[in-house]
């Protein structure tokens, strides 16, 4: 995947090809522009606005949010580039894909990732100082309440677009009865995972200020009463015995390897035999790989927000090897640039 400019027709496709368009420039000032544009534009309330009131004109939506007229419709007219909004006289709507994401009946809703964007805006600028010492700022460590509201509800929305991956590759024994879902927060992929499986009981392991929100996220979404919701640390306490599935999605990119290896280990030791897992997570490029934008730009990004690194899916086989999982395995798909699931059983 390569994240970039577009040509809006032949000549500047061939100025392109040429290198007479000043990329830097554009790298510079525009992609961060409009990346900061969207999560504004969530956040003041125009996203929601055009998904309730399509055709709204210009003057309506300054006046209703309380915005300055010429300032956003510099920000429309951005938004519209961006092929989220479109424009019919001076009445501003929602485009195909803006409904797709923030629309009332959206697929894949991403208003709150969105505006979770803010916080993770602020994570990046400490790059030049994780380039510099190496160390990276485990961004849940100075989470406040509200973050972590926003944090869990983002995290929801990225959940939804993933699980069916998750479901549809999971090997799942035919007696299983308990899914172990470790730092699930909200339980949305478990609780997917039971809908196949109507005899897995899900039960979420995460950290109380993490279930504090994701479990009204749960009761929100109607399938609180069929999650177990049971408060821990990933890092240091000690794992339910009698686990038949284990699930751990996005999660072990915070931490070295090592530690993954002691977590793996510590939860083969709570599983049934014959029991099995997956690690959903993010797959970073091999250093001699082509680069990647996707699986590149997040190995950058995770390495800001902990003091750890994304990782390839040989080393993830490995490592369940090493804690005594067996049959490891990776399974990709295109429909999932730079994610990975690895599965495993247990002796």
């Amino acid at each position: 995947m390569r994240y970039g400019m577009q040509s809006k027709g032949v000549a500047e496709w061939f100025a392109m090809k040429a290198g007479l368009v000043p990329q830097p420039i554009l790298d510079v000032i525009l992609g961060p522009l409009q990346g900061r544009a969207l999560m504004v534009a969530v956040r003041t309330g125009i996203m929601k606005y055009l998904a309730d009131r399509p055709g709204a004109p210009l003057s309506e939506i300054a006046e209703i949010l309380k915005l300055d007229v010429e300032c956003t419709q510099l920000l429309l007219r951005v938004l519209r580039g961006m092929n989220y909004l479109t424009l019919q006289g001076d009445r501003w709507s929602l485009s195909k894909s803006g409904e797709r994401y923030f629309g009332l009946q959206a697929k894949e809703p991403y208003s709150a990732f969105a505006e979770y964007g803010i916080p993770q805006w602020d994570m990046t600028e400490k790059l030049e100082d994780v380039v510099r010492s190496g160390r990276g700022v485990d961004f849940h460590d100075g989470q406040s309440d509200a973050d972590w509201q926003i944090y869990q509800q983002a995290m929801f929305e990225n959940a939804r677009a993933f699980a069916w991956f998750v479901v549809q590759n999971m090997p799942v024994p035919p007696a299983a009865k308990t899914c172990l879902d470790i730092a699930g927060s909200h339980g949305w992929v478990s609780y997917a995972l039971s809908q196949k499986y109507p005899q897995l009981r899900p039960v979420v392991f995460d950290l109380p200020e993490a279930l504090t929100h994701a479990q009204k996220i749960a009761d929100k979404a109607g399938y609180a009463s069929a999650v177990q919701f049971v408060a821990g640390d990933i890092r240091r306490d000690k794992f339910a015995t009698g686990t038949d599935v284990a699930l751990l999605c996005n999660i072990l990119h915070h931490f070295p390897a090592q530690e993954n290896v002691a977590i793996l280990k510590r939860v083969r030791q709570a599983m049934n035999p014959g029991g099995s897992i997956g690690i959903f997570e993010i797959e970073t490029p091999k250093a001699d790989a082509v680069a990647e934008a996707a699986g590149d730009g997040f190995a950058l990004f995770f390495r800001i927000t902990s003091d750890s690194a994304c990782y390839r899916g040989d080393e993830y086989v490995g490592w369940l090897h090493d804690a005594g999982f067996t049959n490891a395995r990776v399974v990709r798909s295109v429909r999932m640039p730079s994610r990975m699931l690895v599965v495993a059983e247990g002796k």
